[in-house]
């Protein structure tokens, strides 16, 4: 086996059809990458001529000079491929090291095990629990199974393969999800993409809901860069609209036409003592009830405010892949279903334009109600899919001196860091505390 750098040409060929393939392994990203200015390398492996893994190889280093080579959702090649994994595998090490990096981090993207849309393990589907002794055999150390926020390791992903068109879409959610749906675009939520001029629509919506929710998101200048060095198909800044001026006069107007309509079946019920019309009232009732309540909500939007952007969500699409990458809902306007039209939205142009998953990526609360975030998840359900679960983080060591001095520092450090949150008079610190903190 040879291991070798790659054109963006080829690599883009091998990566764009591998069913391991993701946003995370594109050339979209890669220019994005090296546009900011992070090093990064495209690798293959050939064996007897062909091409067997490839992947990116992103280099970092932090102040003190420690490096790390990580391969993040890859390398992709065919893990079931005995004779291949460990020469593969070497290979790399072998060349992270030249590159004077001191540790080698993989994430093949591929299912630890197979699991349903509650969570329930299926081995008799899938089960790659024997990689991961393999990868440990070879060197690394598995980092855990717990949620990775920074290389997503739970995910929820819907298969669109054999969906016929978006009435069958929408027939395959639930109830409430469904009735979502219709309720949004019946007011008259709309979405946009943004661009350079609006994209401050999109941070400020996506800044406000990530400071409500607690998740942590990019700064503006990180979604510039997206939108300057990648295509508007692969980045897509979506937002979810209302025109509140618009939106009141729609439900004034419906309010009157349904209380004309109350009014015209009451004087029937009176006089005709009909059964049927007075069944009707009930309905129509009902009606005019629900929209004084969505009166009553929008109360305190006046319509000054014009049209608000109710929900910002960053969308990548690659490969046959669409994902959900970071976003969510402006808690004030959560009456208008935001999120659930964009990931409507979005799903419909998933299935229009030739994707067959649409992932909505970082998932987790799946145990139980009283995990963190299980409304999320159980929202995600109300679309349909199933709950994957990666393999998750391996890091080798290629230099062995560099990785095991900084892990004794960073053990130090932690130590250090106790000793700090118990002494009150920064007088007491130790030499190496304030070494510590100072740098």
């Amino acid at each position: 086996m040879e291991f070798v750098i790659l054109s963006d040409a080829d690599f883009e060929t091998f990566a764009k059809g591998h069913p391991q393939g993701s946003f995370i392994q594109s050339m979209e990203l890669t220019h994005f990458q090296r546009a900011r200015g992070q090093e990064v390398e495209l690798f293959g492996i050939n064996r007897g001529g062909s091409l067997i893994a490839a992947g990116k190889i992103v280099y970092t280093s932090n102040r003190v000079g420690y490096k790390v080579a990580d391969c993040a959702k890859g390398p992709l090649m065919d893990y079931s491929d005995a004779a291949a994994v460990r020469p593969v595998v070497e290979l790399l090490k072998k060349h992270a090291a030249s590159k004077r990096a001191a540790e080698l981090r993989i994430s093949p993207n591929v299912k630890y095990i197979a699991r349903d849309e509650d969570g329930a393990e299926h081995p008799e589907i899938e089960d790659n629990r024997p990689l991961l002794k393999e990868l440990e055999g070879l060197g690394f150390k598995h980092q855990g199974f717990d949620m990775n926020f920074a290389n997503i390791n739970w995910m929820f992903i819907k298969t669109l393969d054999g969906v016929a068109d978006s009435e069958e879409l929408i027939m395959g959610m639930n109830y409430r999800t469904r009735k979502a749906i219709r309720k949004a675009e019946k007011n008259g939520v709309y979405l946009e993409q943004a661009t350079l001029e609006t994209l401050d629509d999109f941070y400020n919506a996506l800044k406000t809901a990530g400071d409500e929710k607690g998740f942590t998101y990019r700064e503006r200048e990180y979604y510039e860069h997206l939108l300057r060095n990648t295509s508007d198909e692969f980045t897509k800044l979506m937002m979810a609209k209302i025109n509140i001026p618009e939106y009141r006069a729609s439900i004034t107007e419906r309010l009157e036409a349904e209380s004309r309509t109350l009014a015209d079946l009451k004087r029937e019920v009176e006089e005709t003592g009909s059964k049927k019309k007075a069944n009707r009232v009930k309905v129509v009732q009902d009606l005019v009830d629900s929209y004084e309540r969505s009166l009553k909500d929008i109360e305190r939007f006046p319509d000054s405010v014009g049209v608000a952007t109710v929900a910002a969500i960053h969308f990548a699409c690659s490969g046959d892949e669409l994902t959900c990458v970071i976003g969510g809902t402006v808690q004030d306007y959560i009456y208008f279903n935001g999120a659930t039209s964009l990931y409507w939205g979005m799903m419909l142009h998933a299935l229009n334009n030739g994707y067959s998953k649409y992932n909505f990526y970082g998932t987790f609360g799946i145990q139980g109600q009283a995990e963190t975030g299980h409304g999320g998840y159980e929202f995600k359900k109300g679309f349909g899919g199933e709950v994957v679960q990666l393999l998750g983080d391996f890091v080798a060591p290629v230099s062995p001196v560099k990785y095991t001095a900084y892990r004794a520092v960073r053990k130090l450090a932690g130590a250090a860091q106790t000793v700090l949150g118990n002494l009150r008079n920064p007088g007491q610190l130790p030499v190496i505390g304030k070494l510590l903190k100072r740098n």
